[in-house]
């Protein structure tokens, strides 16, 4: 027979439970971080719902980003300054990585709050099942970095907070991204840049992004090049930011230069949301200028494409042979009504639901 105090009771209770939380299996940041040992670089489109995530599997991409700009402008038609909870993110990378099989990396502002709001937030999403999550180096509330106004928190608070998420993992496997957005900030610097990407290395994070104010080839080059030569395995992230015109640039930077340089994982932040408000708004403006001739217009881009039927997209023929399978009536109903379905020989694909 034990004499275990209640402090002892307790915390054995909370050692059990720590325990526990941390044995989970992530086998999407697993992959995630088998693509960026043997890729030069791995790459992933800025999106904001879950078509968004099937389409970029579908197009045969490495990796979906749950962007944060593009999820509060294409969910709540909000700026990017920090006004969407925890819990709505969450959801949205939850739908996400429902929606495809691609190692999914999501965006966590600053983690919500203090050490506590941080390692919640990393087992919460860990728990949607994303493969990464990156955290800022931003006050609360952030805001976008190339928006006016962003101010850093301490090198002590920025380092506990990267400290926390690191802990925080409920598996070895997640991979935790910590961007600095001190360069451009009202109180940062180029040295200071560096000196955060280099304090949050040693925290333990697994990559380290310099959020850039500009799309200059020389910050990025001298960044990777400085930073290695004192943390010579430190894997990179790169924005490759849609607030740049890089096809403007005279020598713009490459993804595989980005690459080589260390930049190991290289997104656009709003590529998603770009392509798809571009698209959208030319038909709507279409249509509303010249009525039907605007869905023949439509038609005659889609008819043949991947992307023709929604009903494939939303993988219907799954979702009716599983209904067959459990409800003995379904295939009459199937095969005695008009609609879609691979049953029958001529399927009818309708547009009105």
């Amino acid at each position: 027979m034990t004499n275990d105090t209640e402090e002892d009771k307790v915390e054995q209770l909370v050692n059990d439970r720590e325990a526990s939380i941390r044995d989970v299996d992530n086998s999407a940041a697993r992959e995630f971080r088998e693509l960026l040992d043997s890729q030069d670089f791995v790459f992933a489109p800025g999106m904001y719902h879950a078509l968004d995530a099937r389409l970029a599997e579908m197009a045969g991409l490495d990796a979906a980003y749950m962007s944060g700009y593009s999820t509060v402008l294409g969910q709540f038609g909000f700026p990017d300054l920090e006004m969407v909870t925890m819990t709505e993110m969450v959801e949205n990378a939850k739908r996400m990585v429902e929606a495809t099989n691609l190692p999914v990396i999501a965006d966590c502002d600053t983690g919500y709050g203090g050490v506590h709001n941080v390692r919640r937030a990393v087992r919460e999403y860990e728990k949607a099942g994303v493969a990464a999550v990156h955290i800022e180096d931003q006050t609360t509330p952030k805001r976008c970095g190339h928006i006016a106004g962003k101010q850093i928190v301490s090198r002590e608070q920025a380092e506990s907070r990267f400290s926390a998420a690191v802990d925080a993992k409920q598996s070895d496997d997640t991979v935790i991204i910590a961007r600095t957005d001190a360069y451009g900030s009202a109180n940062g610097d180029w040295d200071e840049h560096l000196a955060r990407g280099r304090l949050y290395a040693d925290a333990g994070v697994d990559l380290v992004w310099p959020e850039m104010p500009d799309p200059s080839r020389e910050d990025a080059v001298n960044y990777a090049e400085t930073i290695h030569e004192t943390h010579p395995d430190l894997k990179l992230a790169f924005n490759y930011s849609s607030s740049f015109a890089w096809s403007e640039e005279e020598d713009p930077l490459t993804f595989e230069e980005l690459g080589d340089l260390g930049y190991k994982y290289i997104f656009i932040t709003l590529y998603g949301l770009h392509s798809g408000a571009h698209s959208a708004y030319e038909d709507y403006a279409n249509i509303a200028e010249n009525d039907e001739q605007a869905q023949f217009d439509l038609e005659d881009r889609y008819l043949g494409h991947e992307t023709e039927s929604h009903h494939e997209l939303s993988f219907v023929s799954r979702y009716q042979e599983i209904e067959a399978e459990f409800d003995p009536e379904a295939k009459a109903r199937m095969e005695a009504s008009e609609g879609f379905s691979e049953e029958k020989s001529d399927p009818i694909s309708s547009d009105d639901d």
